[in-house]
C-alpha cells in the first residue's frame, strides 16, 4: 500500500478549508481531529451569524400597507423591523412596505429583497407583465399568483431566488359546460423565477411526478383557508400550500415537483418549518389544534403526515383579563410610515440595540420557551377566536393569537401556553374607524441572518449624521 501523505500545515489547510461554503464547512469538522480543531480554533465556521435562532414575527395586518414587528428580546444585536431606508428616491413617496414572504433571514418587498440584519437589501427589477403560464385551452379562468423565496445561506449566502407560482384558480370566466377537462396542476409548470446571480426574470420548467390533485374546472374555487399566503424551503425544496386540498414539493435540484395531499380538508391551517422540517397546524371546531409532521425523506411513494399532537386548547386557554395594550415580554415594534403624524421613533439602529438593553436590562433576556411566562388555565366563554400564526424554526412550538388580541406560544411537547406580548400596535387599536376590521391577514416567524452581501446598504454613519 502507498504510504499516506503528509498532513498539510494548519496554515495551508485553513487556507484550503476557508473556500468551502457554511454547509460544507460543518462537513469538513466530522473528517477527523485535526480538521475539526483548524476549523474551531481559527473560527472558520461562525454558527452564530447563521439564521439559527428566531428573532420575531411580522405580521401584516388587515388595511395596513406596512409590516408591523414583535421582537424577541435578545442580549444580542437587536433587528429593527423598520424597513423604510429600502426605498429609493424621496421619503415621501414610499411604496408599499408589505412583506410578501421571509426565507432564512431575508423578506421580500415589493420592491427589493432586504436582510433587516444586516440592512442589506436588493432592488428586484419589475415583475414579468406576461406570465408564462397560460390557462388549460378552451378555459378562461382568474388565478391568483404568489411569490415565494428561496435563500440558503449555507450553500450560497450571496445568492436568493424568487419564484411566482400560481394558486387553484377562483373563478372561471366561462361556463363549466364550455370548458373542458383538465388536470391542475398541469404536467409540465411554467414558472416565472428572478436569480439573484443573473439579475434578471427567466421562465423555467418544472416536470410532474405522479398524480395531479385533480382536474379543472371541478377544483375551481378550492382555496387556501385563512392566510392566503403558506409555504416554506426545506432542504433544496420549496413547499407551497396551493389550496385547502394539497400542497406542492418543488425539487429545485431536478426541476421536477409532485403533489402532496395535505393531512386533513377543513377547518383552519398552517403550513410551515419546525425543528424537524416541514409541518401543518390544523385547527377544527375552533380549538381542536393538530399537529402533522411531513415525513418526506423515504422517497415519493412513501411521503406521509405523521399525527404529532392532537389536542382540544379550550380547557387550558388563560382568562386574560388585562388591557390588550399591555406589554409583554416580547417588544412590538410599532411604524406608521404615513400621516403627518409618524408613529415610529426616529431612531438609528444603533440606538434601537441600547434602548431594549436600557428597558430590559433587569429582566431575563433570552425568552425560555418551556418556562417562561406559563399561563395558567383560566374560565372562559365558549368563543375561543384562535387564530395561528407560525411555527418556532427550532422548538416544539406553534405561535397563536386569541381573543384578547395577544401573541400566544404553545408548546405542544408538555401542552403549556405563554403569554408573548400584544397583537396590535396602538395605532391600529385607536384608529378603529379607519381599522375597523382588526385581524392578522399574513404572519412570518423571523430568523436573523448575519452573512451574505447585498448591493445596497445602509450607511449607518451618514444617517446619524443627519
Amino acid at each position: 500500500m502507498d504510504p499516506a501523505p503528509p498532513p498539510l500545515p494548519d496554515d495551508a489547510l485553513a487556507s484550503v478549508l476557508r473556500g468551502l461554503v457554511p454547509r460544507d464547512l460543518a462537513v469538513s469538522r466530522c473528517v477527523c481531529k485535526a480538521w475539526r480543531r483548524v476549523v474551531d480554533d481559527r473560527r472558520l465556521l461562525r454558527a452564530d451569524l447563521l439564521p439559527r435562532s428566531l428573532g420575531g414575527i411580522f405580521l401584516n395586518l388587515h388595511g395596513l400597507w406596512f409590516t408591523q414587528f414583535l421582537a424577541r428580546p435578545t442580549t444580542g444585536a437587536a433587528v429593527s423591523g423598520r424597513l423604510d431606508y429600502t426605498v429609493p428616491g424621496e421619503p415621501d413617496r414610499l411604496p408599499i412596505l408589505y412583506v410578501s414572504d421571509h426565507c432564512n433571514g431575508l423578506l421580500v418587498l415589493d420592491h427589493c429583497v432586504v436582510n433587516p440584519a444586516t440592512r442589506q437589501w436588493a432592488l428586484l427589477p419589475p415583475r414579468p407583465e406576461d406570465l408564462p403560464q397560460p390557462p388549460p385551452p378552451g378555459m378562461g379562468m382568474g388565478v391568483c399568483r404568489d411569490e415565494y423565496l428561496v435563500f440558503d445561506p449555507t450553500l450560497s449566502p450571496d445568492d436568493f431566488e424568487l419564484f411566482i407560482l400560481p394558486s387553484v384558480p377562483y373563478k372561471l370566466t366561462q361556463s363549466d359546460e364550455e370548458c373542458e377537462e383538465s388536470e391542475w396542476p398541469p404536467s409540465t409548470l411554467i414558472l416565472s423565477v428572478f436569480s439573484s446571480k443573473t439579475g434578471l426574470w427567466e421562465e423555467r420548467e418544472f416536470g410532474r411526478e405522479g398524480a395531479a390533485a385533480g382536474t379543472l374546472p371541478g377544483m375551481v374555487g378550492s382555496v387556501r383557508s385563512f392566510f392566503d399566503h403558506q409555504g416554506c424551503y426545506w432542504r433544496g425544496a420549496l413547499y407551497v400550500c396551493c389550496s385547502d386540498c394539497f400542497v406542492m414539493r418543488i425539487s429545485l435540484s431536478n426541476s421536477t415537483y409532485r403533489v402532496i395531499r395535505l393531512p386533513t380538508e377543513g377547518g383552519e391551517f398552517y403550513l410551515g418549518k419546525s425543528i424537524k422540517g416541514v409541518y401543518c397546524a390544523s385547527l377544527f371546531q375552533e380549538s381542536q389544534l393538530q399537529i402533522w409532521f411531513l415525513n418526506d425523506e423515504c422517497g415519493h411513494d412513501q411521503t406521509e403526515w405523521v399525527l404529532k399532537h392532537d389536542r382540544d386548547i379550550f380547557p387550558i386557554l388563560p382568562n386574560l383579563n388585562y388591557d390588550e395594550q399591555c406589554d409583554g415580554p416580547w417588544i412590538f415594534q410599532e411604524f406608521y410610515y404615513w400621516g403627518p403624524e409618524q408613529h415610529y421613533d426616529e431612531i438609528s439602529e444603533l440606538e434601537v440595540n441600547e434602548v431594549i438593553v436600557e428597558d430590559k436590562m433587569e429582566e431575563k433576556f433570552e425568552w425560555d420557551s418551556d418556562n417562561d411566562n406559563v399561563l395558567e388555565p383560566g374560565s372562559r366563554s365558549n368563543d375561543s377566536c384562535i387564530v395561528l400564526l407560525g411555527f418556532h424554526p427550532y422548538k416544539k412550538v406553534v405561535f397563536l393569537s386569541d381573543k384578547f388580541d395577544r401573541v400566544l406560544a404553545y408548546n405542544w411537547s408538555i401542552s403549556k401556553l405563554q403569554d408573548l406580548g400584544k397583537l396590535f400596535p396602538k395605532f391600529y387599536i385607536e384608529h378603529d374607524y379607519q381599522f375597523f376590521h382588526r385581524l392578522v391577514s399574513a404572519s412570518f416567524p423571523y430568523t436573523p441572518c448575519w452573512l451574505g452581501e447585498l448591493p445596497e446598504k445602509l450607511n449607518s454613519e451618514a444617517r446619524l449624521q443627519d
